[in-house]
């Protein structure tokens, strides 16, 4: 690299400069939300137009099943049992029948760890993150997206989800208000979604002239489910595919996929579109608790969980001379590979210790040569429905682990990726064998496991795991 720079200057070329790139992270959009991926329901004309014009990744997956540890995920390639940041931002307590007691985990991105934007500043980029942060703190208390390597933050702070998504998205002193948005600027109806796209097109029109990093972390489409009324009228009379039939979740779904398209189409106009990255996920799968806003079938359950539903999202990347428009890869890519894959393609340095790999021998037909994935959740969520687990996943095979029911499942995703057959008692030795990696991987990566009580309390019976009812919706 700095040979053909250092040639360049002498012959008097000018060396090309490192790509853009524009990171759209959604909040827990699930993995069919977008009719790319089979919605019948949902209308993501735009989504879906990216999507033939870049790779989309069949097997895309979150690091966690819930928000903010994924988002560290992506910060840091690292995964979040290494950094012990296992849960969403404050988290939830235990049940008075828990039978282990919570690790004390973290509760903010360390400002030891190394980050994306740290690096790609390092290499002369522009660096913006644009809404949702929940990483700890806020640049008041400079925990915020400027102490970790983005030059301008617009919306994030400390908080999971906006009070409101219509100006001034929440009242005054409200813990859940959007920050500095109803300070500058904004009127009666305007949406947070629209909101979020304007402040990104003023971005990358503002910083067309240097390679820039565009961190567009939307908070939708995460409760409170609001859409504009417009929107979820054109939804009203719209036949239902399965449990995808809120009219108010589909509008919401509708915001996110315009401002999609009026990114790309600002950077084709700008004629930015063979210089610049564009990748488009989710932070966990979608989350179907709320009023049963949405379905992930056919995977199984939902945010928090993990099964398929939980962790599996929508993935779409395109790499201007790389990614084949229109194709499809169904190999496992997880949040961690973003920083090693952004991080070469710019020419900027890639720490050690990253758990992501450099995944761009994907998009050219090859397998790529990846460790097992690992999951874990240390923790209890919605009262216990959902209690610590661990998940293993080794080619084809998934181990779930559940620590209060001291059982494990076993399912064959490639025979059965929609984990309805559960193969623990057909398969005994892999069984072994898988528990065995997964707890040798656990304690290489220094993960917080669940806290024996003293006096230990009873397993319970794994028939009686609530888990287990949140199946197929």
């Amino acid at each position: 690299m700095l040979v053909s720079i250092v040639a360049a200057a002498v012959l008097g070329i000018p060396a090309k400069r490192p790509p853009n790139i524009v990171f759209i992270l959604i909040d827990d959009m699930g993995w069919k939300d977008i009719g790319a991926n089979g919605s019948k329901f949902y209308r993501t004309p735009n989504i879906d137009a990216l999507a033939k014009e870049s790779a989309r990744l069949t097997n895309g997956y979150a690091s966690c099943a819930v928000c903010s540890p994924t988002r560290a995920a992506i910060m840091t390639g690292k995964n979040p049992q290494r950094l012990h940041i296992t849960d969403w931002i404050e988290g939830e307590g235990a049940p008075k029948d828990a039978v282990h007691k919570i690790p004390k985990w973290q509760m903010s991105l360390p400002m030891s760890e190394t980050t994306l934007p740290q690096v790609l500043r390092e290499k002369g980029y522009v660096t913006a993150a644009i809404g949702k942060w929940h990483l700890g703190g806020d640049d008041a208390d400079k925990m915020g997206p400027k102490a970790h390597g983005f030059d301008i933050n617009i919306a994030g702070g400390h908080m999971g989800h906006p009070a409101s998504y219509f100006w001034p998205y929440g009242k005054e002193g409200n813990d859940h208000r959007v920050p500095g948005l109803a300070e500058s600027g904004g009127a009666e109806g305007e949406y947070l979604t629209d909101r979020l796209t304007d402040e990104a097109i003023k971005f990358i029109d503002a910083e067309k002239a240097k390679p820039f990093f565009l961190y567009l972390a939307h908070y939708a489409v995460h409760a409170p489910i609001m859409g504009k009324q417009v929107d979820i009228d054109a939804f009203q009379d719209a036949m239902p595919d399965g449990g995808q039939k809120s009219p108010i979740y589909a509008a919401m779904v509708k915001s996110v996929d315009d401002g999609v398209g009026r990114i790309n189409t600002e950077i084709k106009r700008l004629g930015l579109e063979n210089d610049t990255i564009v990748i488009f996920t989710s932070d966990n799968g979608g989350a179907t608790h709320f009023a049963n806003s949405t379905s992930n079938a056919p995977l199984r359950a939902q945010k928090g969980f993990p099964y398929e539903g939980g962790i599996r999202v929508p993935l779409i990347v395109k790499i201007p001379g790389i990614t084949k428009p229109g194709s499809v890869s169904d190999q496992p890519i997880v949040s961690t590979d973003f920083f090693p894959t952004l991080a070469h393609l710019a020419g900027a340095r890639v720490p050690q210790g990253l758990d992501g790999i450099d995944i761009k021998s994907a998009f050219a037909n090859r397998k790529i040569k990846r460790a097992p994935m690992v999951w874990h959740y240390p923790h209890y969520w919605a009262g216990g429905v959902i209690s610590p687990y661990s998940v293993y996943r080794e080619g084809k095979w998934k181990l779930v682990r559940w620590w209060d029911y001291n059982s494990q499942e076993l399912y064959n995703l490639e025979k059965d990726p929609y984990e309805r057959t559960d193969l623990a008692v057909q398969e005994p030795n892999r069984v072994r064998y898988l528990a065995k990696r997964l707890d040798q991987d656990l304690q290489k990566e220094g993960a917080q496991l669940p806290i024996t009580f003293s006096p230990p309390r009873p397993f319970k019976d794994p028939a009686t795991n609530p888990a287990h009812a949140a199946r197929f919706r």
